[in-house]
């Protein structure tokens, strides 16, 4: 079975965001110095699929070193900075890890991630010891560990904000987006769990799921919507998270459950 390939590529991102990857770039190298190892770029926007007031631009930074408290501070309000700049994009995601966290066997989701869909912008390549897989039901597993635990937090972080969330007035629509996207991967891992078949793009997940399971047909297209145009509604947000409990997730439960390749 073939493993899956990064089809990532400089030359297929667009040159604002050009601009803006050169630009933290820049920051970045200049605020760690000797720190700095690499700076990768995941997702979307290297492979040309972003989507225009949708999409997030993820790059990561990996530093020598443990970060310390003033390192996060100082990279989230430098994002939160340059945001202000590209509304076109939904967020700007500026992650630091230090080599060991990369480098940890246990991250085995974060290495699959940066191999097959991370593409080195500048720096020492980390990747190169780090191994790809074929799509299948032990890689659905493994990035949809612990999809149950996401719903109930995202409940919980709409229900019970904590006082940071309660001075978001986006706190509803971020948790939703942000759980919209573990879904539309839940159907991949669904979709995996009997056929080869991976793609990091939304729309063509929820495409292919409803080709195999048409009768979920009205679940994963409103996981879609969520996703690219998430509720700020509570009741909204809590009904939606209610029906595809009662729906994609118990199909989850029954296709992606061990004894059923025993």
């Amino acid at each position: 079975m073939q493993i899956i390939k990064n089809i990532l590529s400089y030359d297929k991102i667009r040159p604002e965001y050009k601009k803006l990857i050169n630009h933290l770039l820049e920051l970045v190298r200049a605020y760690f110095k000797n720190d700095f190892l690499a700076y990768y770029l995941l997702g979307s926007v290297g492979r040309g699929e972003d989507i225009p007031y949708v999409s997030d631009i993820d790059t990561v930074v990996i530093i020598n070193r443990e970060a310390t408290k003033k390192d996060i501070e100082w990279i989230s309000e430098i994002a939160k900075q340059q945001h202000l700049k590209y509304k076109k994009l939904y967020r700007i995601d500026l992650g630091l890890c230090s080599l060991n966290e990369v480098l940890d066997p246990k991250n085995q989701n974060l290495q699959f991630i940066f191999k097959t869909d991370g593409l080195l912008i500048y720096g020492k390549e980390v990747t190169q010891n780090f191994s790809s897989k074929p799509a299948g039901i032990k890689l659905a597993r493994q990035l949809n560990k612990n999809y149950r635990n996401n719903l109930e937090a995202i409940r919980k972080d709409i229900l019970e904000p904590d006082d940071d969330d309660k001075s978001n007035e986006q706190n509803t629509s971020e948790c939703i987006k942000w759980i919209s996207k573990k879904i539309l991967r839940l159907t991949l891992g669904i979709i995996m769990a009997n056929e080869n078949f991976y793609t990091r793009n939304m729309e063509a997940m929820a495409r292919k799921f409803s080709e195999i399971y048409p009768e979920y047909d009205s679940y994963v297209f409103s996981a879609l919507q969520q996703y690219q145009n998430p509720t700020n509604d509570i009741n909204e947000a809590i009904n939606f998270l209610d029906d595809i409990n009662k729906s994609i997730y118990l199909l989850a439960d029954r296709v992606l459950a061990e004894e059923n390749y025993h």
